[in-house]
């Protein structure tokens, strides 16, 4: 989030936030309506994919356990389709430490633990708009290390 002459504008206009629990998909799309004006929710992986035909997210909040396929191989199979990378911020109820490697190896700079706070969220989107995704192992290079004290890997 930028100031702007006393006004606070978000640098994230369009977001993606693929999960699978019907109320969380809620709750997080109506909080974060209040302040991005495009925000959208998927299911599943599969109509993540088919959505990003007509719709360019410039952040995914991607949950890391759907149904048939983790956020991971999500993650992975929507980079394969872009031309250009998308900030990640993946949410989980698994340890972070088990899924931060491979979330790094990806590309994915933020990892939240469910439960979080939607205004924790609502912060990493600000930050992760705030930086250029890089593909390749310049994104793996500005990875940092775990966080445990605040339940966000960064």
């Amino acid at each position: 989030m930028r100031a702007l002459k006393g006004i606070y504008v978000a640098l994230a206009q369009r977001i993606l936030v693929i999960e699978d629990e019907v109320v969380l998909a809620r709750n997080v799309k109506i909080f974060l309506e209040r302040r991005f004006p495009d925000v959208r929710v998927a299911a599943s992986g599969r109509c993540a994919i088919k959505l990003l035909d007509s719709f360019s997210p410039d952040v995914l909040v991607l949950d890391f356990h759907l149904p048939g396929q983790t956020g991971l191989q999500i993650y992975a199979e929507i980079m394969r389709h872009r031309e250009s990378p998308i900030n990640c911020i993946m949410v989980t109820g698994y340890p972070l430490e088990h899924i931060g490697p491979s979330a790094r190896a990806l590309g994915i700079r933020y990892l939240l633990g469910k439960p979080f706070k939607l205004g924790d969220l609502q912060c990493l989107i600000d930050r992760s708009s705030e930086e250029r995704p890089a593909p390749g192992i310049e994104r793996r290079r500005t990875a940092k290390a775990l966080l445990p004290q605040s339940g966000v890997y960064n």
